[in-house]
């Protein structure tokens, strides 16, 4: 039945080892026991590596200059990489089923070796995978990660790595050289370049954007045309990720960045001075110069002195040139102005019976609530002593 030879073959290279039986049971045990020797291999060198391998990470991931190590086993790339030795030990061991006399499972041979690479193809891809999620985790403690985002090149390392993996299997069931697809490849980048157009652009714009530090996580970003008005929570290969200031997540094309008008406020937040640019009105009616009485009750209202910091007669000076010096003073002396940036009140032109005074200046707060209270309150100040002027701010009727 057996051909009175049971042999085992495992290549060229091999030993042959010839075992004569005419016993279907004797045949039976010694394939039993090769493929429970096959098992008991792989499943001792599985358990021995990991433990010896997680042993030894561990040991050193325990120290300070190793902390990448650590994020790599919170990730478990090690316990990801350990199936590699089973599974090598099976693709090794493949040849020797193949070259059984016994009926059926010298077929089994070349597909265990098939199934057996190619699970060591998938085996690495989870590991490596696993890798670049430490590196992103590692990478992200870092000061400079906010400003120099790596996600979109992990994102793009990735897809590489997906198609050298199914390429590596396509080339183990099909047992050709990977040359041979490469090849093919090539004769495709024409439709692959349309079937990947986003992704080549966002590659493209997420290269110029880390090059040129235009735009980092934490910065609050305008782009007109897309109701994006709030701050950039993720930077990926294909899209940006703006949380708008109603909460609201607007995803933007990154390649949107590089063909549209942004404004991005980080320059505001990195100076730490916010403009505050606010125009009143005032009827024009109402502007002349002040007499004793209008003089003597505004140095019983209001600090004239801030109007004598500049030289000049003030009986020359307009009420509305009076209520400039005063407030451009006041607003110099408010502790929470920047000084050493411009504080400029200026006349806007009118093509009506109005005057337009101008407020430009520089706040210290550049956080958003604060900045809305403290505008606030100094505009309340500015509008609330001008009757004390005796101006009166214009309403069209």
């Amino acid at each position: 039945m057996f051909d009175k030879t049971l042999r085992f073959e495992g290549g060229p290279n091999w030993h042959h080892f010839n075992i004569y039986t005419d016993s279907w049971l004797v045949a039976v045990l010694l394939v039993a026991a090769l493929f429970v020797a096959i098992v008991l291999a792989s499943a001792i060198c599985y358990y021995v590596t990991r433990a010896l391998m997680l042993m030894i990470v561990g040991r050193f991931a325990r120290r300070e200059q190793y902390k990448w190590l650590r994020a790599a086993e919170r990730h478990k790339v090690f316990h990801r990489l350990a199936p590699l030795v089973p599974a090598a030990i099976v693709y090794a061991a493949a040849p020797l089923l193949t070259g059984l006399t016994f009926p059926l499972i010298a077929v089994l041979g070349r597909p265990l070796a098939i199934l057996a690479a190619c699970y060591m193809v998938y085996t690495l891809l989870r590991t490596a995978l696993a890798f670049l999620n430490s590196v992103g985790e590692r990478y992200s403690h870092y000061p400079s990660a906010s400003q120099r985002p790596i996600k979109s090149f992990l994102q793009i390392t990735t897809i590489v790595l997906y198609v050298i993996a199914l390429i590596a299997v396509i080339s183990v069931l099909l047992q050709r050289s990977p040359a041979y697809f490469l090849t093919g490849v090539s004769a495709m980048t024409a439709l692959l370049i349309i079937i990947f157009r986003d992704t080549l652009f966002g590659f493209v714009a997420s290269i110029q954007l880390a090059a040129y530090d235009m735009l980092r996580v934490g910065d609050w970003i305008e782009v007109p045309g897309f109701v994006a008005d709030g701050t950039v929570i993720d930077i990926a290969l294909n899209t940006i990720k703006v949380q708008n200031f109603d909460n609201s997540i607007v995803m933007l094309p990154s390649y949107v960045l590089l063909t549209n008008s942004v404004k991005n406020w980080r320059g505001m937040t990195e100076s730490g001075g916010r403009r505050v640019r606010h125009a009143i009105h005032f009827d024009a009616g109402t502007i002349c110069f002040p007499d004793e009485a209008l003089l003597n009750r505004l140095h019983g209202d209001v600090d004239m002195s801030l109007t004598s910091r500049v030289p000049g007669d003030t009986q020359r000076r307009t009420n509305l040139g009076l209520y400039r010096l005063y407030l451009t003073n006041w607003l110099r002396d408010h502790p929470a102005v920047r000084r050493d940036m411009p504080l400029v009140i200026r006349q806007l032109q009118s093509s009506q019976p109005v005057v337009a005074l101008e407020i430009y200046l520089y706040v210290n707060e550049t956080n958003w609530e604060l900045y809305e209270t403290l505008q606030s309150d100094m505009l309340d100040h500015a509008y609330g002593v001008v009757p004390l002027f005796g101006l009166r701010c214009w309403q069209p009727e």
